[in-house]
């Protein structure tokens, strides 16, 4: 916890100190820059971008003329890289040049950021008016005319006679606006490019094969935070690698906007990734489903505004969504610690800390500082790429840690998979024994009261009475042990109904009859029911009853249960059974709700409830349904709705 406080604070006191800086505030004048000398023999690239004043062209409309002809004072001295956010107004940049010995040294100028549109360079020589070079570049410039075909904007600066110079550049872009302008001996800036390109190429090679790796595996293991991550990392790789350079070095693209349609989609659509992933790391869509709506419309927004990347419109994104979108990474990180701070114990959300909210540091400061909010210094321009260096080495790691844990929470699953299957088998094997053994004493019992009806048919009617209903009771016990101890019945799921067509009034008759005993009566009231007929089995929906008048029991404490049945509608009939009493509470009547509609009842609401369980999949087979109804301070009533049919009409099956 104090570590967590200890790294926010630093964290704030950073920005705190490096915040207020812009090109806007600064506070020296134009006559207190010096000039920039050039002496022959130079080792080492010359920074211009430190001397440069600028002048911000909001009309667009300004020439070199109009720019020679402005007073000195018109332009604002930088005191390090000049930025000025998302703006899609030309911005000119004045460098006096003193060349006290001449300069004949083959020297190369070197202009960055690569994705500015257009990139006009002048060369004057002070007291006339007419440029003695220009150079024109930029991404929106065909590569056939581009000075130099390669990943960066240069071109080769002139020999100069000894004298006083102005060099101007113009820049124009509809994304952020920055200038990084220097100055190469040719040998070391070949030295250079070479360099940056190699590493560009590994980098965008492996990346690109992370990324690839990331999002196959993810989606084999059917774990969206991989896969969602693997995508961030090829559109960051993506768009990294154009950013430095990918696309004018090896496409070489003579359509104006291609580097402007790379760069743009990968930094629009990689910043809704990110969003989402951090939803499926954190899982904050199980907790606030507001919230979570408010980050899909943002991150659907956000997508959307790709079709504007090769327009001016470009520069409105940048402005308005790339700074609430920092804000958004800041929010969430700052989530993740305060879930450190609740619990301190928990070691996945300090990895978090460490591999990915430190790392997004370094990003919010590079979305600021494009979004011209603060100051643009190298350390801000530059530290992304290291965080984003330690972040993909940490991820490795960490993804390889994850997927070892995923491949052994499968193996796992194979093998209880394995055992469930195993179980099964042996259920299969008891329930054809059980059926076996229960069909042999039900067959003897059934044979038994047959034969004693025959030797006693002269004997009083309650005891051929009680013979009888012996005997119906075995037969029924004999279809019960046919439905619910038969393998096939269990493998599918579904019952084998043996339906026929009978009146409501007897089916129900015929059950008070068999069910109702003296010390558990049962009394039946039939409202409009008479010429009502139900094509049911009457087995299985005597048992679905059952179970219903025993949940009722359970509370009666020995009072009577009355039944009514009921017309509801043209096509249904209605069975009404009351269910109070001193014993039913809430927590009763949510576990008689989970045993009637939950499909996947848990264990002790199986062993509690599972005649209702049953009972709703035997009415759900005749295309019936039970329902639950709240009868206040009553109790509550289970309601058992079957199709039927008027004896005066046609059954149809």
């Amino acid at each position: 916890m104090l570590f967590c406080f200890r790294l926010l604070l630093a964290l704030l006191t950073m920005l705190s100190v490096t915040a207020p800086l812009s090109p806007a505030t600064a506070t020296a004048t134009a006559t207190e820059v010096g000039k920039l000398t050039l002496l022959p023999g130079i080792a080492a690239p010359v920074n211009l971008h430190d001397h440069v004043l600028w002048l911000e062209d909001r009309t667009n409309d300004l020439t070199l003329n109009d720019v020679l002809n402005l007073p000195i004072d018109d332009f604002t001295p930088s005191t390090g890289v000049p930025s000025f956010g998302y703006t899609g107004d030309s911005v000119w940049y004045r460098l006096q040049l003193s060349v006290p010995q001449g300069l004949t040294q083959s020297l190369q100028l070197e202009i960055q950021p690569n994705y500015m549109n257009f990139i006009d360079a002048y060369l004057i020589r002070q007291g006339t008016s007419r440029h003695l070079w220009q150079s024109h570049m930029g991404d929106h410039v065909s590569a056939g005319l581009r000075p130099t075909r390669g990943s960066q904007h240069v071109d080769r600066f002139p020999p100069l006679e000894p004298g006083d110079y102005t060099l101007f550049i113009r820049t124009k872009s509809n994304s952020t606006q920055l200038l990084i302008a220097k100055l190469w001996p040719t040998d070391q800036l070949i030295s250079s490019l070479t360099l940056r390109d190699g590493a560009m190429s590994i980098y965008f090679g492996v990346i690109l094969m992370l990324g690839v790796v990331y999002t196959v595996l993810g989606s084999l293991v059917r774990d969206r935070a991989i896969a969602t991550y693997g995508v961030c990392v090829i559109l960051i790789g993506t768009l990294a690698s154009a950013v430095n350079g990918l696309v004018l070095a090896v496409i070489q693209p003579e359509w104006p906007y291609a580097n402007d349609l790379i760069v743009g989609v990968t930094n629009v659509v990689g910043s809704a990734a990110s969003i989402f992933l951090w939803f499926y790391i954190l899982d904050l869509g199980k907790q606030n489903v507001v919230i979570t709506r408010i980050a899909k419309v943002y991150c659907g927004l956000s997508v959307a505004c790709a079709l504007t990347v090769t327009t001016d419109f470009y520069a409105l994104y940048g402005t308005y969504i790339v700074p609430l979108h920092a804000a958004l990474l800041t929010t969430l990180s700052l989530i993740v610690a305060y879930r450190i701070i609740r619990a301190p114990r928990q070691w996945l959300l300090w990895v978090y800390l460490v591999v990915i909210v430190i790392p997004i540091g370094g990003a919010v400061l590079l979305q600021l500082t494009h979004a011209g909010l603060i100051a643009a210094t190298p350390f801000r321009l530059g530290l992304h790429q290291f965080t984003l260096f330690f972040h993909m080495c940490a991820m490795g790691i960490l993804m390889g840690f994850r997927l070892s844990q995923i491949e052994k929470e499968r193996m796992n699953m194979l093998r209880v998979t394995a055992a469930t299957t195993s179980l099964v088998g042996e259920q299969r094997k008891l329930i054809s024994m059980l059926s076996h053994e229960f069909r042999t004493p039900l067959a003897v019992i059934q044979r038994s009261s047959e034969m004693l009806l025959l030797r006693l048919r002269d004997a009083r009617s309650d005891v051929t009475d009680r013979l009888q209903r012996i005997q119906d009771q075995a037969r029924k016990l004999s279809r019960l042990v046919d439905i619910f101890l038969n393998k096939d019945g269990i493998d599918d799921g579904d019952f084998a109904l043996a339906r026929e067509l009978v009146p409501v009034n007897r089916l129900l008759t015929d059950f008070v009859a068999d069910t109702s005993r003296a010390d558990a009566e049962i009394t039946l009231e039939c409202v409009g029911t008479e010429q009502l007929e139900t094509y049911v089995d009457a087995t299985l929906v005597g048992l679905a009853i059952t179970n219903l008048i025993e949940t009722a029991r359970r509370y009666a404490q020995g009072s009577p249960i009355h039944i009514t049945v009921r017309r509801n509608g043209e096509w249904l009939v209605e069975i009404d059974i009351p269910c109070h009493g001193k014993d039913l509470n809430s927590q009763e009547i949510l576990r008689i709700s989970d045993a009637l509609f939950r499909q996947d009842i848990g264990p002790t609401a199986m062993q509690n409830a599972l005649g209702l369980h049953i009972s709703q999949r035997i009415v759900d087979a005749h295309g019936g349904s039970i329902k639950l109804r709240d009868k206040g301070t009553d109790g509550i009533e289970l309601c058992l709705l079957l199709p039927c049919e008027d004896s005066t009409g046609s059954f149809d099956i």
